[in-house]
């Protein structure tokens, strides 16, 4: 029954992001004959982590952000049109190619609205209550999640004067497939995104039996990122705060092996900083045969930051390339984890006033990072000082989880903290200033002719 399910849907995903009105029909018929029923069978769609944990919306940022660079010859030999043309923010970046980022999303939403309409439905036994919560709140907080990955490739960055008016992302809120899909505002997509998780908040448990499972801390944890990205940082703070109540484990970077091929456990399940795993797919164009770490982010680690031989190692080949993350493997890492909640309520600290606060909270995530025989407390004399150098660590810590161009986004906003990228591909330079357009990424052009929405200038 499970397969038949899982196959069912995989279908209609598929209908649902390239079908006409004939295939429409075709799958109704279909989801007359088989359709899950129990809170079994809709958890089972929430638990395919192949679909709901993998091939995470984040590819277009990480290729878009200032974290590594390609050769000539890389560029030349790269197969894919949105890998080539989004290092280089072209106009044209899909060549008329369907998106991974944009399909896997919807189809992850589609998978988390079926779930929560079948939970919805169903009228739990008094021994049933505990997993219809858990059901009903994991789909509410997938859905979020693929929102706000949306929200970070396909809307403009959050503007509390515009965001009103300014063309939000597709909210789908059901799993009927015939509506026809149309774009909601910026406002109303970051309304969605806090709605969903402020719910799944009250529903789920505070730690997950699996970290593939959302939990009360992840939700905490994606209301934190939600909120800083709004520049609403008391509620960013305040929630990162709560995630921080229920897990403030560190990995102790002075305790593991730096020299080891993956720094990192494999089994995410083990690894103390986790909150809620997920992974982005393998990118050819970061690929360790490709990529190179930009020189420029490498300086900023000192002798005594033993993030850097965690996180990067010198191939044969003298290129510096980056070891991996928290899947301890080089997949990019692009779930939840107790240091970036540090590193959001330290902001929030030093943003709101409190500098003195926020260095106690960077102090005690730095004595895991650094060679505790060489680290002392940083201290800042006031709350500007504090922020430049939260934002630094940021920088620094949270290297290839998919977070800089989401940083970029919202940061170019203030002139201290402006970024421009300059790439040099085959003797022609390429530059994305602060604030370009070029910031919000395309909608897939077989979207817009199939609804007919208003496309992202470019």
């Amino acid at each position: 029954m499970k397969k038949i399910i899982l196959h069912l849907l995989l279908i209609t995903a598929v209908a649902l992001l390239f079908s006409c009105q004939k295939e429409f029909l075709e799958i109704k018929q279909n989801k007359n004959r088989v359709s899950p029923t129990s809170i079994a069978d809709f958890q089972s769609l929430l638990d395919n982590s192949n679909i709901m944990n993998a091939a995470q919306s984040f590819e277009l940022g990480v290729i878009g952000a200032d974290e590594f660079i390609v050769t000539d010859a890389v560029w030349d030999a790269l197969a894919r049109p949105y890998q080539k043309q989004g290092y280089i923010w072209a106009k044209n970046v899909y060549q008329g190619i369907q998106l991974a980022d944009w399909n896997n999303a919807y189809w992850r939403i589609l998978y988390a609205n079926t779930a929560l309409e079948g939970a919805v439905k169903i009228k739990p036994a008094t021994s049933e209550q505990g997993a219809w919560a858990n059901l009903k709140g994991s789909a509410l907080f997938f859905r979020a999640f693929n929102f706000f990955q949306l929200s970070q490739l396909f809307c403009k960055p959050y503007n509390s004067s515009k965001a009103a008016s300014d063309l939000g992302i597709v909210l789908r809120l059901e799993a009927d497939i015939n509506p026809i899909s149309t774009r909601a505002t910026v406002e109303s997509t970051y309304q969605q995104i806090i709605a969903d998780l402020t719910e799944a908040a009250d529903l789920l448990d505070k730690v997950p039996v699996n970290k593939l499972r959302p939990s009360k801390q992840a939700a905490y944890a994606l209301l934190a990122k939600t909120y800083l990205l709004m520049g609403n940082y008391p509620k960013a703070g305040f929630y990162a705060d709560q995630c921080l109540k229920i897990n403030s484990q560190l990995i102790n970077f002075n305790e593991i092996a730096l020299n080891a091929r993956y720094t990192f456990l494999a089994d995410y399940n083990r690894n103390k900083e986790v909150l809620f795993y997920a992974n982005m797919a393998n990118a050819a164009i970061i690929a360790s045969t490709r990529l190179n770490m930009n020189p420029g982010l490498l300086k900023l680690y000192s002798a005594d930051d033993l993030r850097y031989r965690a996180y990067f190692y010198t191939n044969t080949d003298a290129r510096i390339l980056f070891k991996g993350g928290y899947t301890g493997s080089s997949i990019v890492f692009t779930g939840l984890a107790t240091d970036e909640q540090y590193l959001i309520r330290a902001e929030c600290l030093a943003r709101t006033g409190d500098h003195l606060q926020a260095m106690r909270d960077l102090n005690t995530l730095l004595k895991m990072r650094y060679d505790k025989a060489t680290f002392k407390d940083l201290t800042a004399s006031n709350a500007e000082v504090a922020l430049s150098t939260i934002l630094q660590e940021r920088k620094k810590e949270l290297v290839m989880r998919g977070i800089r161009w989401e940083d970029l986004r919202r940061l170019n906003k203030e002139k201290p903290f402006e970024t421009k990228i300059i790439r040099t591909v085959n003797g022609i330079t390429y530059e994305l200033l602060p604030n370009d357009i070029r910031y919000v990424w395309p909608i897939p052009e077989s979207e817009i002719l199939l609804s007919g929405f208003e496309q992202n200038p470019r």
